[in-house]
This record gives C-alpha cells, structure tokens and sequence, in this order.
C-alpha cells in the first residue's frame, strides 16, 4: 500500500471537480423517480428520516447505557504477581508528540521489571523521530530502540513489523500521539487474569487537544461520545465491540492464531477486531483504561484521516456484512450489532444524497414524510448532540474526569461538523466503489507538543 504525508496528498481541483459531477449523477439517478411518481419523494424523505433515528436513537440509547459503569475486575496483584507486558509504539515523523509519549510510558504505575517497551520508528521518518526514539532507548532500560527500513506498507505493516521484537505473551499497541494514564497497564491485565477467552481489550482514547482549532474541538467531542457512548454500549448490550488503533491490548495468541494485521485494509484495527469475533472470543471495551489522544488540528490532516477511516470501514463491511451473521461462534446479539454497524458504515454517504429532498418544496414537490408526529422527531433529532454530550459529560463528571468550556459550547454546533463529515463519506464512498481508486495510507500529522495531562 502506498503511503504518503498529510502534505504530499495535495488538493485536486480536477479530482473535486470530478467527484462533484459523480454526486450529482447519483443525487439525479436517486431523484429521478420523481418526475413519474408522485409519491417518490415522500417514501425517500420517509427512508431518510427512519435511517437518521436508526443512527440517532442509537447514539441515545449508547449514551444511556454507558451510565453503566465498566465492570473493571478488582484484582489486587502484587507487583511480582503481574504478567510481564510487551507495549508497542509505531512512529513515523511523530517529533511533535512522541517525548510525552516517552514519559507516560516512564510514569506508569506497574513494575519497570515487568515492562519492555519497542518503539519501532521509520528510517523514512524526516524529524527527529529517529534521534528521540534512540535517546529513550540510551537513557532507561524499558525502551528498545527499532529502525524499520522498508517502502510503504501504512501504520498495519509498521506495527506488524514492530511485533516481532515484542517478547512479552500480553502486547500493548499505542499511537505515537497517545499518552497512558498511570494506571492503564495495570487495570487491562486484569481483564486477562478473569478469562482465556478474552483475547483483547480496549480503553477509552480521551481528546486533550479541543483548543488548537475549531475542527480539533468539534473532533474532540465526537471522540468522546464515540469513546465512551457508542463503543462502551457494545459492551454493555454485548454487541459488536471493537477496538481503534489508537490503544489496545492483546493476548499474542491473537497474532499465533489470527495471523498478523491485514496490510491492505485502511482499518487494519476494525478487521482485526472482526477476526476476534469471528474466533468466538472476546474483546472486551474498558472506558476506565484511559490514554489521552490528540486529535488532527487541521482541515487537511482531518480529512485525510477521516476519509481513511471512512473508506477503510466501507472495505471491512463488505468483508465481514454476510460472513459475520452466518457464523455459528458469533452470538445473536453479537450478530444483529454488526449488521447495524456494518450497515451504517456505507448508509451516510447516501444522506448527502437525499440533501437536495430539503429544497424540493420550493418547486412544489411534496416531501412531507409518512412518520406520524415527523416534527417532533426531526426536532428530537436536532437536539441530539446537545443531549448526548451533555450525557457523557455528566458520567465524565461522575467519574472525575474533566473538559474544556468550549468543550460544552461545541456540543450546539456539533450538527454542522457532521454534516460536513458527510462530504467525507460520500468521497470514500466514490473512491471505494465507483472509481475504485488504490487504497493510499496518508498519515496523520501533529501539533505542537501537547501539555501534560
């Protein structure tokens, strides 16, 4: 797979140009119908309107349900009980964010005996990645320095490459811009020492970065409530749990078994965590196993890495869509949670489709929908961001975690960043399944190195 900065993946007039002419053929072939069926239109709002309350009413319920809070095993092992732990740290020019990375993994409260740390950086890298990654390595024991000095790949074939010098059966994987709280290792081993058929597990990625710019504190907030609603409600329903790159911890029976993360998908973590399921084992979502995360502070770092996201979701659906339900190792619950989530990974770039059901009024179309009390939930679906982080803060609040005031204004005009979002959409999908262009791993860049936290 090829790979390429934030800075290399420059801005195509001709390729807008194009992908808009696509959108309006597809928004055209969509409307079409209406110049011969009057009732067309309304049946398509009707449509549109019930898939936003599938997408809203699940975030409500999410946010309901992870009042529940994490049952994280009270294990009180001594530290000569506590397994040794292997934590893996990919790093392609990651200057900016790696030090503070260095000095979470310095300050984490678990024996220094029990842990190895690989900090695997690109020879490719063009900062101070290299030098940083090599001083860790020089100056504490923990960290073992490793050059990776191969073409392409993406963050899969990184971290792949980092895995075999992981000596440890337990396996931490870590972003070069996550930084662990003290207490992360010690409370994800713990979830190991209960069950063999835990084979992962996932904490939660907190967004510490909601001041560098308008787009890095409306991702922030979308963050959280993914975080902490909708991923830590797969558990608590026994869904469809899955684990992002940023943070996770593995038993290195799921490499001896699974096999190493797939290099040809954009979200080699979301097919890694549908192998799991598929295995009949468990991953488990652990909200209180926190590492702070910094969000893409600009426009051009954001939707490179949200379009990878979007388009890597779309490859892991069409994968997993049928083959997941038929398994006889998945349960029900498990079952009917994935086609919902692989459903939804394709369904929001037809929103930007049915936009234009908005302005038909003008020229006298009828569009009123054949929900009874439409209005209400079309308000109720207004309002939901505002209610939903306002949910998740009051259980931050609970749980002594704290955020940013511009962090509670954002929630009002949330609904703006997520209709931009759906452009995001709609492009993966063009590039996935009408161009077909090659997957191109484009790496996320940073800020200026973050405070403490």
């Amino acid at each position: 797979m090829e790979v390429k900065t934030v800075d290399d993946a420059t801005f195509s007039f001709w390729r807008a140009a194009s992908y808009t002419a696509i959108t309006v053929a597809l928004v055209a072939i969509v409307l079409a119908p209406t110049l011969v069926f009057d009732a067309y239109p309304r049946v398509l709002n009707t449509l549109l309107l019930v898939g936003l309350v599938g997408l809203v009413g699940r975030s409500f319920l999410s946010a309901l349900l992870s009042f529940r809070g994490a049952n994280t095993p009270d294990l009180e092992l001594s530290d000569a009980e506590l397994p040794e732990v292997s934590i893996v740290i990919p790093a392609y020019n990651e200057e900016p964010v790696l030090p503070d990375t260095i000095d979470a993994c310095l300050n984490l409260d678990y024996p220094a005996e029990k842990l190895e740390v690989v900090l695997c950086y690109e020879a490719a890298s063009v900062d101070r990645t290299a030098e940083i990654c090599r001083e860790a390595a020089a100056n504490h024991s923990i960290f073992t320095a490793v050059e990776r000095d191969e073409p392409g790949g993406g963050k899969a074939k990184a971290m792949n490459y980092a895995l075999q010098f992981a000596s440890h059966d337990l396996i931490a994987m870590i972003d070069a811009d996550h930084r662990y709280r003290p207490d992360a290792i010690r409370r994800a081993v713990a979830w190991f020492e209960t069950d063999d058929d835990i084979w992962c597990i996932k904490g939660r990625c907190y967004g510490t970065n909601a001041d560098d710019s308008i787009l890095a504190l409306h991702a922030t907030v979308e963050r959280h409530i993914a975080e902490k609603a909708d991923l830590f409600a797969r558990e608590v329903i026994g869904g469809f749990t899955i684990f992002g790159g940023g943070q996770a911890f593995f038993r290195r029976e799921v490499f001896d078994t699974l096999g190493e993360f797939d290099e040809d998908m954009l979200t080699e973590d979301i097919d890694m965590s549908s192998k799991i399921h598929a295995a009949g084992k468990r991953l488990v979502m652990d909200p209180s196993i926190i590492t702070f995360e910094e969000n893409p502070p600009t426009l051009q770092a954001w939707w490179s890495q949200r379009k990878r996201w979007a388009r890597g979701w779309m490859q892991v659906a069409v994968r997993y869509l049928t083959s997941i339900p038929r398994n006889p190792a998945v349960s029900v619950s498990e079952k009917a949670d994935a086609i919902y989530t692989f459903s939804y990974a394709i369904i929001p770039a037809f929103v930007v489709i049915g936009l234009p059901l908005a302005i038909l009024p003008k020229f006298g179309v009828e569009t009123a929908t054949y929900v009874p009390g439409a209005w209400a939930v079309w308000t109720a679906i207004g309002l939901s961001p505002i209610v939903v982080t306002a949910l998740v803060y009051l259980q931050d609040w609970r749980d002594g975690l704290s955020h940013q005031p511009r962090e509670y204004l954002a929630a009002v005009t949330l609904w703006f960043y997520l209709v931009f979002q759906t452009i995001v959409f709609i492009t993966a999908f063009i590039e996935e399944f009408i161009v077909e262009k090659p997957s191109v791993y484009v790496t996320t860049s940073r800020a200026e190195a973050s405070s403490d936290d």
